[in-house]
This record gives structure tokens, sequence and C-alpha cells, in this order.
């Protein structure tokens, strides 16, 4: 055990190591910066490497690497730094142009050669400070490419793991790698390597944590399998994906990063490797129930348990981890007659366990919630409420849901039948019958054996109780119309005034009183049997529409009768069309005339050839391909080459119908005869020929950068800034025209004009001029904020007016006022405690009217006191440890000795054995006194008898029963009728697969029913394992011997620690323990 004193040192030097190291420059270990730009780069050499460097606010931005590529090598970079930071990183060529670029906003920037040929030419890394300062780790990696490629990808050779070669593609393929803590480079490639598999063979004891880093949106997954090929462990939702294996030392695990979706590409990946020494872990030191190990994690393979005890609390011990250990299963066989209850309790401080009952089949029985102790039992609520589980090897999980630590497992078997009548207690509860009367047993009108309380089907006629009008009568189940008599002797079901037999020649239910013969034209024939269902007078035979008495004819079949059909013969022309063109209605061979088939007959249309000339305009109106013809030379325009008549053919004349037109060169519809810029460019062909372009080619404009129409060949303001080009500093920039610090960006644009590393809109602020270089703010804490507007000068998170030190960022407050800050004072208060011994003593360190408890004014407060009363007696040793006048009460009568000295009574009750020699003594020689003077007085004793107040001889007797009445009311055990359901899956297994919800086991849904205890084993509920049975009490511990135990986890549960020196440990009933020079701890008083 490390004391606290160390802790204080070590936290100490990392402090100061923390605030030194950004200050000393040591990049990659050359005692110094690294180059500011690529002249001044650092040369490393071109192997795989780790390195440090250091980048700080105000003196260093960035640090660049040179280095020099062997032939056919490649490069992959990786920086990690402090969450508090941001730094990018960027892979440059030769020439100073980037390979590759990572700005990730997290802890971590990886950048690669990525396919680009860098082998024998140099290369550039540039670590950039993005914000934040602080030391960055960088490691770098250098892998064959192949005689044809660059870096990344390869060219098909592979690199991963800086072996040359590509990771197998499956377990029987896997990489070896050594299980030493190690990072290694690789990458993968969507359509042709999407997998990489390591093999890694754990030493015994030795757990491992692999970690995958990469660079890109793409989504890489880390699985674990063993060596069955089962999954082990997997990590597939985030960046980096992590994972832990404990239990596989001593064999094979293979890791697979794998490339999951349809992305294409190759991207590169980092797998990191940690490994951790488990052989003085309590997981591999368990003596679960005795049995020397750990107890199976396999449910189909549990640990036996032989208890042969019946009606005795069995009761063992065991060990559990959510890591590592996070299930113990164990088997008993239930005795003949009997049920079965398990009760699990454990320190809620360090851990929590739930506990699952189970067949041998793996069906739930019962299932704990979240209390402590856990109980379980067969007349639990599971696969088979009030189970029968005798005779049956049953299954116990005790399941880790959170932390680790040890566990107590109390068994009970229990008897099923009380009475002796032949039905169990729990039957016999479900039934309402007396499990204690075997006089009182379940009803069951069918003799099936099931009681009428849980048949569902009293009768026994196969029709459930909650739908069977008549529950208690086997030959009746239902009654349709309600009238008692059940339909199996009913004439009329439905009772609708039809015989059932009626209704079925009809084709009507009988069993819908809605529902009757069907009789359309009601004439007391149900339509099945009338010849003539609409009474229209046409027979149903040749009735088109049988059911209605307005229509029987339908000519065209459409559906539609004659009587209501526009169109009778469905020719398309309407029966008033067809008579006003003499056309027959009743025919559909006969159409009236219609050249142009647009369903009007000629006689009516008034464009008979359908060519969207009315006839009147149509200069062929009996031709549907012709209608015009503007040259009037007797040939319409359709087949006429030459329409206008301007000797310019059609295929050629822009304008076929205008003789004065016949080309357009801009296609803008106005010939080039009338156009003023027949290139449609904006720009007339008079500018254009001022401006020297040409006016028939739109791709030849003038140059006007300022869109003013006036081309830059004549414009004296090219960016029409309104200031002359010969005075503007940005002649083709409308938006700026000055550079107060030539920094190339125009003042207007440059958030800084004078370069000074200060925001222009901040400087006016902080009195000083934006456009001076040599006018700079004051910024006492540099965070960019100016002193004169910076409500913290400090920066140290409160403002200046409820700062007492605002240009110390150390201190901020001061309780007490006394000038040193509370970071610094050791009382913060000033109430003459120091703020450690207020922490122990929970009181407030802020505060001097909350000061410790302290009886005896020795400057130890009464919770943290061995002796609180300071009468030299420790509190576990003391009677009265609150009064300094009284440790002792012999007689046990709730007073000091001091104050209420010994009786003689008392003294001969605390020393017997002289009393009873005395009293054999007197006896002896008043022996025959006594027996005459005995005989003497019976007739007064018996008549004093009568008269004695017999209460006080009854005290006793009436305490014990109170105390068991408190016992009862205060138990903690409550029963209430919701049952819990049975979980989904039937047991919980060690695999992480088979836990999709490991949350819903820590919660106990409400209404749980936790039943009673057998008889005499009522246990009571509290933190600390229940009292063993009669017989079975643990051998005491002397309470005078010193014991002495390894380390402070071999102490006992229950004490609090005390900051002294040596440090102690107390509590009650364990005693007062102190820390040795060996860091073991030696009890010194009980």
């Amino acid at each position: 055990m490390v004391s606290r004193k160390r802790i204080s040192i070590l936290v100490s030097i990392l402090l100061l190591s923390m605030i030194a190291i950004p200050v000393l420059g040591n990049d990659a270990g050359t005692g110094g910066d690294a180059g500011n730009n690529t002249s001044s780069a650092t040369s490393l050499p071109a192997t795989n490497g780790t390195y440090y460097g250091n980048l700080t606010a105000t003196t260093d931005d960035s640090d660049y690497y040179l280095i020099n590529m062997s032939s056919n090598t490649g490069i992959a970079v990786q920086i990690t730094y402090p969450s508090s930071t941001d730094f990018d990183l960027a892979l440059l060529n030769s020439g100073g142009g980037y390979i590759d670029l990572s700005t990730s906003s997290g802890t971590t920037d990886d950048v690669t050669s990525n396919g680009t040929s860098v082998g024998g030419s140099s290369v550039y890394i540039w670590v950039d400070r993005y914000s934040g300062s602080g030391q960055y780790t960088m490691q770098i990696w250098i892998f064959s490419t192949g005689s044809s490629g660059g870096g990344g990808a390869g060219s098909g050779n592979g690199h991963d793991a800086g072996s040359g070669t590509d990771a197998g593609n499956n377990i029987a393929s896997a990489m070896t790698l050594n299980a030493t803590n190690m990072s290694y480079w690789g990458d993968v490639t969507y359509t042709t390597d999407p997998n990489d598999y390591y093999k890694v063979s754990m030493p015994a004891n030795f757990g491992v944590t692999a970690t995958l880093t990469w660079n890109s949106t793409v989504d890489l997954d880390l699985e674990v399998y063993d060596n069955s090929s089962s999954m082990i462990v997997y990590s597939w939702f985030s960046n980096p994906e992590t994972v832990t294996v404990n239990n596989y030392g001593g064999s094979n695990l293979f890791f697979r990063v794998y490339a999951y979706g349809t992305n294409t590409g190759t991207h590169d990946y980092n797998l990191s490797f940690t490994f951790e020494d488990l052989t003085n872990a309590p997981v591999n030191n368990q003596n679960d129930a005795g049995t020397g190990g750990d107890a199976s994690n396999d449910y189909l393979n549990p640990t036996v348990l032989n208890i042969s005890s019946v009606a005795v609390n069995n009761t063992f011990i065991g060990w559990g981890s959510l890591d590592d250990d996070l299930n113990d299963n164990y088997q008993t066989n239930v005795p003949m007659g009997h049920g079965i209850r398990v009760t699990v309790w454990f320190n809620s401080s360090v851990s929590d366990f739930q506990v699952i009952l189970a067949d041998d089949q793996a069906n739930t029985i019962d299932y704990s919630g979240v209390n402590n102790p856990e109980s379980v039992t067969s007349n639990g609520s599971g696969t088979y409420p009030g189970m029968i589980v005798e005779g049956m090897d049953i299954l116990l999980q005790v399941r880790a849901t959170s932390g680790e630590g040890n566990y107590g497992m109390s068994w009970w078997f229990f008897t099923l039948d009380t009475d002796g009548d032949g039905y169990y207690d729990t039957v016999e509860e479900d039934c309402g019958s007396d499990p204690e009367d075997n006089y009182s047993v379940p009803l069951d009108t069918d003799s099936d054996g099931i009681c009428d309380t849980l048949d569902s089907d009293d009768d026994g006629d196969y029709v459930e109780d909650v739908n069977d009008t008549f529950p208690l009568d086997a030959s009746e189940w239902e009654d349709t119309d309600n009238d008692n008599i059940g339909n199996n002797a009913d004439l009329d079901d439905d009772g609708d005034g039809f015989s059932d037999a009626n209704e079925i020649e009809c084709g009507s239910d009988p069993l819908d009183g809605w529902n009757q013969p069907p009789d359309f034209d009601s004439d007391g024939i149900c339509d099945l049997q009338d010849s003539d269902d609409d009474n229209d007078g046409y027979d149903d035979d040749d009735d088109a529409f049988p059911q209605d008495d307005s229509e029987w004819a339908d000519t065209d079949n459409n559906g539609v009768g004659d009587n209501s059909d526009t169109d009778d013969d469905g020719d398309g022309y309407s029966d008033n069309i067809e008579t006003s063109c003499d056309s027959d209605p009743l025919n559909s061979f006969d159409v009236p005339s219609d050249i142009d088939m647009d369903g009007t007959c000629d006689l009516m249309d008034s464009d008979m050839d359908g060519d969207n000339y009315p006839n009147e305009n149509d200069a062929f109106p009996t031709d549907s391909q012709e209608w015009l013809d503007t040259d009037n030379d007797g040939f319409g325009n359709n087949v006429d080459i030459d329409d206008d008549g301007d000797s310019v053919s059609d295929n050629y004349d822009s304008f076929p119908l205008d003789s004065n037109e016949w080309t357009d060169n801009d296609n803008d519809g106005l010939g080039d005869n009338g156009d003023l810029d027949d290139d449609n460019d904006g720009w007339s062909d008079l500018d254009e020929a001022s401006c020297s372009t040409n006016s028939m080619s739109s791709q030849s404009i003038p140059s006007d950068f300022d869109n003013d129409m006036v081309c830059d060949l004549v414009d004296t303001d090219d960016d029409g800034d309104g200031v002359p080009d010969e005075n503007d500093v940005f002649p083709m920039d409308n938006s700026e025209w000055e550079d107060t610090d030539s920094d190339g960006i125009g003042n207007n644009f440059d958030d800084d004009d004078d370069g000074d590393n200060w925001y222009d809109i901040f400087e006016p602020n902080c009195g000083t001029d934006p456009l001076d270089g040599n006018s700079i703010p004051l910024d006492f804490d540099e965070d960019w904020v100016c002193d004169l507007v910076d409500d913290d000068d400090d920066n140290d998170g409160v403002t200046d007016v409820d700062d007492p030190f605002p240009k110390n960022p150390l201190e901020s407050v001061d309780t007490d006022s006394d000038g040193i800050g509370n970071n610094a004072d050791n009382d913060d208060d000033g109430d003459g405690w120091a703020d450690n011994t207020e922490a122990l003593c929970f009181t407030s360190s802020l505060s001097s009217n909350s000061v410790p408890d302290d009886m005896d004014g020795d400057k130890t407060c009464d919770q943290n006191d061995p002796d609180i009363d300071g009468d030299n007696i420790i509190n576990e040793q003391d009677a009265f440890p609150m009064d300094s006048s009284e440790w002792e009460d012999r007689n046990n009568d709730g007073r000091g000795d001091n104050a209420y000295p010994l009786s003689i009574i008392d003294k001969m009750s605390l020393n017997p054995i002289p009393t009873i020699l005395i009293s054999f003594a007197i006896i002896a020689l008043i022996g025959g006194a006594v027996l005459v003077y005995t005989n003497q007085q019976k007739s007064s004793k018996n008549n004093l008898l009568k008269g004695t107040d017999m209460t006080s001889y009854m005290e006793n007797d009436l305490a014990t029963e109170e105390e068991k009445n408190e016992v009862e009311e205060n138990s903690d055990f409550v029963a209430v009728d919701e049952v819990i359901p049975e979980p989904t899956l039937p047991i919980i297994s060690d695999s992480a697969e088979t836990i999709e919800n490991e949350e819903q086991l820590d919660t106990e849904p409400e209404g749980i029913k936790i039943p009673p205890p057998p008889p005499g084993f009522t246990p009571e509920m509290s933190s600390i394992p229940p009292p063993p049975p009669p017989g079975f009490e643990p051998a005491p511990i002397n309470p005078e011997s010193n014991m002495v135990v390894a380390s402070w986890e071999d102490l006992p549960p229950g004490g609090e620690y005390t900051e002294t020196d040596p440090l102690r440990y107390t509590g009650v009933g364990i005693g007062t323990w102190v820390e040795k020079e060996d860091e073991s701890w030696e009890r010194i008083s009980k």
C-alpha cells in the first residue's frame, strides 16, 4: 500500500513536470526546438521510431522534421497530444507540397504517403499548433512499398505491422505478433483487402487491451476471437475502437481489423497493444464455495454442490467481477417433496450481483432484482409459476452487474405439502384452500386435476369459461339470441323469426339476427327461389339487370342499361349525335362520316381534316398535310422548298417565311440584317470594333473587370472601386486598395491591418492604434483579451471584481480574509481546524461555524476518536463511550459501576464458584434446621405466594415477546400482489454477444413478489449476512489476541481510516488496526 504522503509527493512532482515541460525545448531528443519551417527542419533517420516534442502558444507554433526516404519505402506518422490542446499534422514532399493532411479535433492525428511515391526522396513532417500548449508524442513507421509503389496502400505487396506483407485474411492465415506493449501500422482496402487478422499468444495470467485508431471518415471495426474461432468481444461504433480481454492467459487470441461498409479506397490504421500481469488479481485467486478455484462460468457445465442437509441454512462464499468473472454457475439436487430458496448478500459499496434460479434445461424459475441481500425461490414467477422442482438438478447463476468482490450464499430446502393432503401448498394457495388443513382441498368440477379457480374450462367442453355462456354445462356453450336456450337445443339461434333450416336454404346466416334471407322485391319469395327478383316482367335469365326494375337491356354490354346509356351501341357516338349525323344509334357498324376520326362527324366538324386549322382558314381544308401557301405558288408550304420565295432554300434560310432575312449568327430570332449585336455577347458590333474583338463571335468579347461596359482597354479604373489604377495597390480587386502591413492582404479584408497579431476591432477598445504595429495592448494572462477590457486578468475563471488576487491565477478565494488564498491556506475558514482534518470529520472547511465535534478536546474529532470521552478506555471496551466518569456496567443494569457500585447479589452473580461453595457449607451445617423450618412454614408460604405480584417474574418473558414483535414490525420483507415477468433470455452466459441490454439486469421491475421464506427461516434484511442457525455459528475470534493481515485489502469491512502516523483503521466490532513499515496491518485493540 502506498501511503498518502507518498502519493502527495508524486502528485506534486507530476504537477511541476507538467508546468516545466512546455518551457524546456527538447524536440525529438535534440536538446532544443525543432525547426519552424522546411529550411530549418530537424533531420530524423528513415527508421521506425517514437519521438516527443513541445508546442507553446507564445514561442513555438510549429515543428518541422526532415526524413530522407530509402528507395521503395513509404512512411506513416501519428501524433497524440493532451485533450486541452489541438495540434495538426501534415506530410509534405521535398518541394513543400502536401502529400497528406490531418486536422482532427480529437487527441490523435495520422498522415501517410498513401500511395504517393516517396521512396528515394525527401519528405517533411509538419506538426502545427492550432490551440493550447503542451507535449506531443510522434510515432513514425517506415515500410516497404515494393519496386513500384509509394506509401499507404503500396502496390499490393502489403506492409501490415511493418512486415512488408499483408496480414492474413482469416484466422488460419493470421499474422503472428509478439505479446509486448507495441503499436503497429497497417492498411485495409474495402474491395480487395477488407480484413487483417493478427495472432497473439497470451502469457499465462495476462490480460490485454487493444486500441484501433484511424484518420478518416470510414468505419473500421475491431474484433477478438479465441482458438475455436468464437468471438470474445468486439468494438464497432467508435473511433478509436478499444477492447479488453482478461481471461485468456496461456491461450491464443486473434485480432481482426475489418473495413465495414462499401466505401472505396485504401485506409491506414494504427493498432496498439497493452499487456497486464494478472497473477495477483483476485480473479486468479478464487475459492468459490470452497472448491479451491472459480465456479464454472458455463451454465451447461455448472459447479456441483452436494447439499444433503434439509431445513438447514447451508452457507457458502464466492467472488465475482463485472469485468473478469461475470457469472458463477452452481448446481444441486432438490430432495423429493421439497422446494428451494437461496439468498445472496454482498458489500453494495464495491459490487452488485443478480441471482437467477433455473432448471437443468436453463428455463428460468426465479430471478432477483437490485436489493441486498438478493433472494430467489422455486415459488417465484418464472417459466413455471409455483414450479415444483422436487428431484430436479437446479441451476443457480450469481451474475456480477457492477464492480467486483465477495458474496455469500445461503441455501435452504423447504417442504412442499405442509398439511399432507396430497396438494402442494402453492396449489392450495392458488386454488383458495388452506395449505395447513388437510380437510380443505381444492374444488375441481370436471375432475381434470385442475381446480376450478385455475381451470379455464370448468365443465370440460373444450370451450374456455370466458367464452362459455354455460360454463358448468358441458352440452352447451353458446346462446346467440340470449334467450337462455343454448344453440344446440334452440331451433332459431339468432331469434330473427326464420328457422335455422330456412335460413340455410336461402343462404342467410342462422346465427346473425340482422342477416335475414334476401327478398329484393319483397314478394315473400327469397331471391334464391324467385325467377324475377326485381318484378319488372323480365325473367332473371333474360334480364341484363335482374335486380333493377328500371333496366333490362344493355346493347353494348357496358354495364349501363340502354334506358340510361347515352351511347347504346358503344360506337363512340352518343345516341343524340348519331341521330343528328343520320346514323343508327343501335348499330355500332353504322357510324357518322369523320375524315379526321376526331369523334365529330364531318357534317358538324369545323376542322374536317383535323390539322387544327378551321376550314375557312385552311388553304387545303380536306388535306391534313397542308394548310398554308405563303408565296401563293399553289404548293403548300410543307412540300414547297422555298416558302417565302427569296431564292434561299428553306433548309438554309433562318427565316423561311421572311423574304427580307435569311441568316441569324447569334440565333436570337433577329436576322443579321436588322440585328445591332450579331453575336449576342452584350457588346454592340460598333463597341467590339473599338475594343478590337470579333463582332461575329460570342467567344470574342472585350475584357471588362468591373463589368461597367467600358472595356479595360479604355477604362482608367478597371475594378471600379473609385481609386484610379495608378493609385490602387489592388487594381483588380474592387474591395481593396490599401495594405498597411504589406502582407498581401488588403486592409478591408485584413482583420489585423498593422500586423501586430491584435485584431483591428479589439485595438480601439484597448487604447491602441490598429494601424500602428508598435502600438500593442497589455495582456497579463496572454489570453488575447487585453487587460483594459478583460474581466479576469489572470484567467483563473473568477472575475477581477470578485477576485482578491486578480493578478494571481493560482488564487481567487480567501475565506478567512487572512491574505492567504484558500489554495495555499491549510485552514481556509480560520477555525483552528486544518482543512484535511475537517474533511475527515465531515465538517465544512469553508465555514468557521462548522467545526468537528470533539468531546474530550484532544483535537481528534469524535467521529475518528477511538476514545471519545477521553477516559483512556477505547470506545469498543467502554460501556459508556460518551461519559468520561464511567466505563463499566458489569451487572448490565444500564448504570455505571462507579456511580452505582455492585451489590452483594451482583458480586455473587459475577463470582458463582465461591458463592456455591459457601452455600454448600451453610446447607451442610443447618440442613436439618432448614428442613424442619420448611415444614413449619409451608402453610404460610402458600399464603404468601397468593399475594405476591408476579409481574417482575414475567418482565423478561414480556421483553422477549416485545423484541420479537419489534423485529417482525421492522422486517424489510415486503410482499406485493403483482408477479414479476419472466426474463426474455432463459439465462445469461459469459458471452458479450448474448447480452443485448446489460442495464435491464440491473433494474428490478415494479411489483416484485418476494415469496415468504420457509417456516422458521425468516431472515432479517440487512447489509450483513443473516446469522446461521443454532449449531452453525463460526468459531469466535479471541478479542484479546493481536492479528496481522498482509495488506489493506485484507482488512475486515465496516471501518474507517484515520489520518495519523502511522495510519489507523477503526470500526465497531473490528477493533483498531495500525499500518506497519512493511505495509501489513496489526490489530492493537479489540
